[in-house]
């Protein structure tokens, strides 16, 4: 009961907060898109993926602009459960197919090798949906995925793996590729004739290990090369009981060899669920961090945020710089003669009008750290070694920024990431969810890349920060978070969210909730600056989603 009690009480406060920061016209169309998610059934949504016969003549009978030979190679433990799959890859639409057992030299470079494991089923579009996405090129692809198991004549799919885009430092915590995997034959001899030996066999593969060794490897080099490709579409079905529990010490061995492949130190931890892990990366030196710190007023709020700070944070050299805007009660500025006089932190003045972006951006300039920490005056310390765990992701010279996972007060969580494209515009995922969800395929407790990350508590590279010019101007509160994060990817910079550092986030105590017409209207006209400026972007869907999952709600729901 009281487990019930909690979890109502949690729902009543995530319909709360949602109305008073979005509006009644959106938290309408919220509502209905969650009854209609509440009635989905996966069953009938696959099998209504399945394609006509019409269709699949059709398929069988075109010929694409590229047809390369494909070789289906399963890895395998039985010879009976393979039975399956060798049915399955004799009904495809795609007729260019032979199966193998290995990577052998009559196999050319350019055909490729799709890898599947034993008893799958392969839906008899699958190879031709691959080789229809290659079109454009690609030296690696892997698709969406389910389980599925026999009941009475017939057969109930549950459990879909709807993934993410590349996302290389989510494939560092969980393989989450897994299968189906099509990979350039003449890559995969590549990579492993550089290692000075044989390219993994079918009977091999069939240890995670060395799959996920494999996996990686080919994933890094095809990123570097033609790309690796993404189809959202469930083009393999594999038995359940089929994923055998991997061997931990022997997944942590691939990784600890990727680190070094890859020239990096840094520690390989186990993960938060079975099967994951936690890489954690070797510091270098130890630079001076500034975090930067909006006020105005609200002394207490701003004094516990110092005070966790200063007694829960393990890290040393840092300063704390408060951008003081518009301040009335004499209170504050006593408080601010305080810190400054004990030296526990610099105040620098901004004098105009609230402007979240310009005063943000006048703290930056006025701090003198290489890294920079972006907090909200509403934040306070819950993990002591915050700051490491997000220099560690920071430091690397493919990231821009990294952010924590951010719990309410009452250990619900505030956010685990943001996904661009939600109500059509942003979202935080996992809002008033239990802060111990891991969360959809372990996404709310994996470090992985995200497109954006919340500016309540963010860390980034100061010359970065510069460098792209900081927040925008045109967005003065709302969505300019995004909009950052949005730009540093154009750069080719990632984003990682690190779930490792929590942090708890009093949300909006000090600016308030979009709870009056004039608040509401100038959120509208943020919003069509944020849709106008990333039309392109909105349109083709965030690439750490997935097209499958709904848009309307923050917990990676299937989408109706």
């Amino acid at each position: 009961m009281p487990d019930r009690n909690r979890k109502s009480k949690g729902q009543v406060s995530k319909t709360i907060r949602y109305l008073r920061s979005r509006g009644l016209q959106e938290s309408a169309a919220h509502a209905v898109e969650k009854v209609r998610d509440s009635r989905f059934e996966y069953q009938k949504w696959i099998l209504r993926q399945e394609i006509s016969s019409v269709t699949a003549g059709y398929q069988m009978k075109l010929r694409l602009r590229r047809m390369p030979r494909v070789h289906v190679l399963i890895f395998r433990t039985a010879q009976t459960a393979a039975r399956v799959t060798l049915d399955s890859v004799r009904e495809q639409t795609y007729r260019n197919l032979s199966v193998t057992d290995t990577l052998t030299t009559h196999i050319d470079d350019h055909a490729y090798i799709l890898i599947v494991p034993d008893g799958a089923v392969l839906p008899r579009h699958a190879v031709f949906e691959m080789v229809s996405a290659l079109q454009e090129g690609g030296d690696a692809l892997y698709a969406d995925s389910d389980s599925f198991r026999k009941e009475g004549d017939g057969i109930r799919f549950f459990d879909p793996k709807f993934k993410p885009d590349h996302n290389p430092d989510y494939l560092r915590s969980v393989n989450y590729i897994s299968s189906p995997f099509l990979v350039r034959a003449g890559l995969v001899r590549a990579l492993y004739a550089d290692e000075g030996f044989g390219v993994p066999d079918a009977w091999k593969l069939s240890d995670p290990a060395a799959y996920y060794d494999l996996v990686l490897r080919c994933a890094e080099a095809a990123d570097a090369g033609q790309g690796i490709l993404h189809v959202p579409r469930v083009l393999c079905h594999v038995p359940e009981g089929a994923q055998q529990m991997p061997d931990s010490a022997g997944l942590r061995g691939v990784l600890a060899d990727d680190l070094r492949r890859r020239g990096m130190e840094g520690e390989v931890e186990d993960g938060p669920v079975p099967g994951s892990f936690h890489i954690r990366y070797a510091l270098q030196g130890e630079p001076l961090v500034s975090i930067v710190i909006p006020n105005k007023d609200n002394v207490s709020v701003l004094e516990n945020c110092i005070w966790s700070i200063r007694h829960r944070t393990a890290w040393k050299r840092y300063e704390i710089v408060i951008v003081e805007n518009n301040s009335t009660q004499q209170e504050t500025f006593d408080c601010y003669r305080k810190l400054e006089e004990t030296g526990q932190a610099r105040v620098v003045r901004y004098g105009y009008p609230f402007h979240f972006s310009r005063v943000v951006n006048e703290g930056v300039r006025q701090s003198e750290g290489e890294y920079v920490i972006l907090m909200n005056n509403d934040v306070t310390v819950r993990t002591p070694d915050w700051i490491e765990r997000l220099l560690s992701q920071c430091q690397r010279p493919e990231v821009g920024a990294a952010g924590p996972k951010l719990l309410y007060p009452d250990g619900r969580v505030q956010s685990a990431g943001i996904v661009v494209g939600l109500m059509g515009f942003a979202g935080s995922m996992m809002v008033a969810e239990d802060g111990d969800d891991p969360g959809y395929m372990g996404r709310a407790c994996l470090t992985q890349d995200l497109s954006a990350l919340t500016a309540a508590c963010l860390m980034v590279k100061r010359s970065v920060y510069m460098r792209a010019g900081g927040f925008a101007q045109d967005l003065p509160v709302a969505l300019n978070d995004v909009d950052f994060c949005l730009k540093l990817n154009a750069e080719g910079l990632r984003c990682v969210f690190e779930p490792s550092a929590v942090m708890i986030h009093h949300e909006s105590l000090t600016r308030g909730l979009e709870d009056t017409k004039e608040k509401r209207e100038r959120f509208r006209k943020e919003k069509k600056v944020f849709r106008e400026r990333w039309k392109a972007f909105l349109e083709k869907g965030d690439p750490a989603y997935n097209p499958n999952l709904s848009r309307r709600r923050c917990d990676w729901s299937q989408q109706t």
